[in-house]
């Protein structure tokens, strides 16, 4: 299956939001006050120093993310660079940083919004608003980007007036408060002062992790190979400013030894000079900065599970991008998921160091992988190529390491821990993939025989006909050719039964035809003659009674009118199976070779799917796919086109060869299959229709419903009619599910008018 690439619709001023959105957020509004509490006022040195050490891992990030401008960040280039379980071990732990710093984000805006309702549960409201994001990550990475820069927006502008307005207002900035813990170093000696400073910039330094988010959404930036350098630098830039910045008015209005016991500092100290309004003002301003980070940092986690799973070491259904809305919409819900579990906790510090600790290994990694790429592809072209280097990659994994000496005990077991389950999950992948593959093959093994009833001498040679096709696309499947007896009241079953076994009858002589057509076939078949009471309840007991079968075959002879569909064998054994059913609708099967799927949506356009691409691997045919579109809907046939390209290639895992892939615009559903059936395309037309039910199939006066049985009684060719089996609590939520969106959509035409 090609791989689904994303759509570039980042621009620098989105690409830049989301560096400083990633970067900025949780730190300054949650953390500042413990690494205050942790040196004082030399927590102004912690962001300098920060910054600084930041520099040269950015530089690194600006070469690679401008070179190789794909999604996953650190861990697309040291997967570039070599493969294996390296690589492995830097996405996996990419991705649980990304999700522990995105529930951090919560987390932190639940505490803010504490400040308006202080009674607010925090994990309930941090999984709140992490569904919230997961739903406008849905709707595409442009979608989130405008959010970003809108959100980013408010809170630069937020910060600054925080910082000017500290400044100069009364009940302010003053130096006696910002020296009130002794002066510059609250601790004893040179020593003690300087491991407590690296113990801070351990803490905060994943604040400055903003370009990683930038990084991982590199394949959705537009000219990545100028944007992603300007926007790496300037959120570095901007962040270690505002940083600086901020902790130096708070730290001239509140002091130490209140701010390292809040979990709201910027908020305490706004009250200080804006009264009533502060502590709200900078509440709602600490919402909005978590905010971006939770957004930036669901975007980025969801990117590097898409890229783990393009690589093979996640599922493979990760790795879906959505055609309509260009996002990987399985590893964003996925994320978002594991988020909300992290993010119960409630605990920010420990989210902190646990994020910041899977961070440094990635960058660090991301260091290596600048130097061994310039080394594996010297030639490749690079827009931006790191100074000085090897120095600036080397002296950004001697700086990783360095900080890493300094994180909490705790938290390096946690980021161990982590690494060992990824591990774990490495070792264990492909065995554990190869038992569920030979569990699932184990259980289509046990489902594959095709029941056949056949009582017509007119429909049963055209029904073992299509039943011996699809047994010689499925190995290991057996027909069993089935004809049952009604038997009158009076007359006792097993009698009946005896008399059935010992005797010969034309029915006999039907299944013994039968039977020789799929023996000369190389089809397996058995027979079966049954004394019934009822003939459609004979066939629904038959069918239950055989564990392994996977689908009911039977026929159907001239008009499905309502009045001979209903109370039909036919539509009994469609309406009560509990496995799959086709109906044969017969104008010739003798030479297969052309067959059309009208596409829809739901199980039973699948199953049509899967059913004609065994019919056309048999006969060596081809298929084509048609999907009708709404005339007076304004489409993207383009998109439409990607919709039903990925609908094909879900369900029967590639493209067959040869097949076509068609989109037509009708206002009639039917009348535009019928026409395609009619349609002769070098003096040939098509041999088969098979189309799936509607959801009106458990309607008892249609057989498939109105649109199929329309399509079965005007096609120039026999039809295959088909109805995948479905608990019935799983067919009425998904109609009720598919109802709904259409009172919404219903809605949305209204609004427009």
């Amino acid at each position: 299956m090609a791989k689904k690439q994303l759509v570039r619709t980042l621009g620098l001023s989105q690409i830049l939001m989301l560096g400083i959105g990633g970067t900025m957020g949780a730190g300054v509004f949650v953390l500042t006050g413990h690494a205050a509490g942790m040196v004082g006022p030399a927590v102004i040195l912690v962001f300098l120093l920060a910054g600084l050490i930041s520099l040269p891992n950015s530089l690194s990030y600006a070469e690679l993310a401008s070179s190789f401008p794909v999604a996953g960040g650190g861990y697309a280039y040291i997967s570039k660079a070599t493969k294996g379980l390296l690589p492995f071990s830097v996405g996996w732990v990419s991705w649980f940083s990304n999700m522990f710093y995105a529930a951090l984000s919560a987390v932190g805006a639940a505490y803010s919004l504490k400040i308006f309702l202080p009674g607010l549960p925090v994990p309930l409201t941090a999984v709140s608003l992490i569904a919230l994001f997961v739903v406008i990550s849905l709707r595409g990475s442009e979608e989130a980007g405008r959010t970003q820069v809108i959100l980013a927006g408010v809170l630069l502008t937020s910060l600054a007036a925080f910082v000017i307005l500290g400044l100069v207002l009364s009940g302010g900035f003053s130096w006696a408060k910002f020296y009130e813990g002794g002066g510059f170093f609250i601790h004893e000696g040179w020593l003690e002062n300087m491991a407590r400073i690296f113990q801070a910039i351990t803490l905060i330094n994943v604040l400055f992790a903003g370009y990683e988010v930038i990084a991982t959404t590199a394949e959705e930036a537009k000219a990545p190979g100028r944007n992603i350098p300007i926007a790496i630098a300037g959120t570095i830039f901007i962040c270690t400013v505002v940083y600086c910045a901020v902790a130096f008015v708070a730290l001239g209005v509140v002091p130490v030894s209140v701010m390292s016991t809040s979990s709201t500092p910027l908020a305490d100290a706004a009250s200080c000079f804006l009264g009533g309004w502060g502590a709200p003002l900078l509440g709602l301003a600490g919402i909005i900065a978590t905010l971006t980070s939770l957004n930036a940092a669901l975007l980025s986690a969801a990117r590097v599970s898409l890229a783990l799973s393009r690589d093979g070491y996640l599922p493979a259904f990760l790795s879906r991008v959505h055609p309509r809305l260009k996002t990987p919409l399985p590893a964003i819900l996925l994320s978002g998921t594991l988020i909300a579990l992290a993010a119960v906790s409630g605990d920010a510090v420990f989210l902190s160091y646990v994020s910041n600790f899977g961070f440094l290994y990635l960058i660090f990694f991301t260091n290596v992988s600048v130097i061994l790429l310039r080394r594996k592809f010297p030639d490749h072209q690079r827009p931006f190529r790191t100074p000085w280097y090897p120095v600036t990659p080397i002296l950004g994994c001697l700086c990783t390491i360095v900080v890493e000496v300094f994180t909490e005990l705790h938290a390096l077991i946690a980021g161990i821990g982590l690494i060992g389950v990824g591990l774990l999950v490495y070792q264990l992948r492909r065995p554990v993939g190869k038992a569920v593959e030979a569990a699932v093959q184990t259980v289509e093994a046990a489902r594959r025989e095709i029941l056949v009833p056949v009582a017509n001498p007119l429909t049963a040679e055209s029904l073992i006909k299509m039943a011996s096709i699809l047994g010689q696309a499925r190995e290991e499947s057996t027909l069993v050719a089935l004809s049952v007896v009604k038997i009158p009241a009076a007359t006792p079953l097993e009698l009946a039964q005896e008399v059935l076994d010992r005797q010969g009858n034309g029915r006999k002589a039907l299944l013994k035809r039968v039977a020789s057509y799929a023996h000369q076939q190389g089809v397996p078949v058995r027979t079966l003659q049954r004394a019934v009471r009822d003939i459609s309840s004979g066939i629904l007991g038959v069918a239950e009674a055989r564990g392994g079968l996977g689908l009911i075959l039977m026929g159907w002879h001239g008009q499905l009118s309502m009045q001979r569909v209903t109370g039909s064998v036919v539509k009994d054994v469609v309406h009560g199976a509990k496995c799959d059913v086709a109906v044969l609708h017969d104008r010739g099967v003798e030479d297969i070779k052309r067959v059309l799927v009208p596409v829809g949506s739901g199980p039973h356009t699948r199953l049509a799917l899967r059913l004609a691409r065994d019919i056309v691997r048999a006969v060596d045919g081809s298929l084509t796919t048609l999907r009708i579109l709404p005339q007076a809907d304004e489409v993207d046939m383009e998109v439409e086109m990607d919709v039903l390209r990925q609908l094909v290639e879900d369900e029967l895992g590639e493209i067959p060869e040869g097949t076509i892939l068609s989109l037509k615009r009708s206002d009639s559903l039917a009348q535009s299959i019928l026409a395609e059936s009619a349609q002769r395309t070098d003096k040939m037309g098509y041999d088969l229709t098979v189309i799936g039910a509607s959801e009106e199939w458990f309607l008892r006066e249609l057989l498939f419903g109105s649109v199929p049985d329309r399509i079965a009684d005007g096609a120039p060719c026999s039809v295959l009619l088909v109805r995948k089996y479905e608990p019935s609590s799983v067919s009425w939520v998904r109609r009720m599910a598919k109802r709904v969106r259409g009172w919404q959509g219903s809605l949305q035409e209204r609004d427009k008018r």
